[in-house]
């Protein structure tokens, strides 16, 4: 877990933002999901944003294929963690899965954007898009704000 913390320039808004490793090992992740519930809690008065790879899933209808095994026990613990630590899964939008195994034979949503309410009141059309599968076996997730104003669009003329 890597943790930077600082200030947004345009308005002094503390904001901290987390990249998530899961370990693979069940137990290995509960003791990071109570680390990063500690840390929500830190936090709790400014905009969080947690992402990464959770290596778990919400519900079963995130992994599917030939060993589309899951584990209830830790699919409580990740719930439990997201709502203890008041934070809300961002939709991922362009595809479902983020994670294929290379021969396609399973998929899962294993990548994630938690955020809390101040990042939502902040931010409030987050879009989270899956971006195409290339060397990892993990889709890169693209974060930006679906109604940010570049301005106007550029005129030309072009005299011939």
């Amino acid at each position: 877990m890597v943790v930077v913390n600082g200030f947004w320039k345009e308005d002094g808004e503390n904001i901290t933002v987390v990249n998530v490793y899961a370990p693979t090992l069940p137990s290995d992740r509960w003791i990071l999901w109570y680390t990063m519930q500690n840390l929500a809690e830190q936090y709790k008065d400014s905009c969080l944003y947690v992402m990464g790879d959770f290596n778990s899933i919400r519900y079963q209808e995130e992994r599917r294929g030939r060993s589309a095994s899951w584990d209830t026990r830790d699919m409580n613990k990740f719930n439990d963690f997201i709502l203890q630590s008041n934070l809300n899964d961002i939709q991922l939008s362009g595809r479902f899965f983020s994670w294929y195994r290379p021969d396609g034979s399973c998929k899962s949503k294993l990548d994630k954007v938690l955020v809390n309410t101040y990042w939502i009141n902040k931010w409030p059309h987050q879009v989270i898009k899956g971006g195409k599968r290339t060397v990892s076996d993990h889709c890169p997730l693209h974060s930006f704000n679906s109604t940010t104003d570049w301005g106007p669009k550029p005129f030309r003329f072009f005299n011939h």
